[in-house]
């Protein structure tokens, strides 16, 4: 009983990483349209693709750490996977919070 609540559970976390990836391409491509400077534009377009690569890289390599648990891969994998989306966790993070982008000077804009 005890596996089958631990199965079902890493399917809902797997699920949510990939509606978070769902939004996260949907936010992605809409970025294009927002108000601003077209350096705002371009940095906020570079976020997005990192975040939307990290969080990519989180799905697949949290699935194939799952898969290398279940002892159908060797252990070697299993701690890259471990690895790799630790590293993937830190870039998502890094992106969502250290990459803000700078929106300038609107009022110097505005009147010239």
């Amino acid at each position: 009983m005890d596996e089958i609540i631990g199965y079902a559970v890493v399917c809902i976390i797997i699920a949510g990483l990939f509606y978070a990836l769902v939004k996260q391409v949907k936010e992605t491509r809409s970025s294009e349209h927002i108000v601003g400077s077209p350096m705002f534009r371009k940095q906020m377009a570079r976020k997005n693709i990192v975040m939307t690569a990290a969080l990519f890289g989180i799905l697949v390599f949290f699935t194939l750490n799952i898969v290398s648990g279940l002892y159908i891969t060797s252990t070697l994998s299993n701690s890259f996977t471990n690895l790799a989306t630790l590293i993937s966790f830190f870039v998502y993070f890094f992106a969502k919070f250290a990459m803000k982008p700078k929106q300038g000077n609107l009022r110097r804009n505005l009147y010239h």
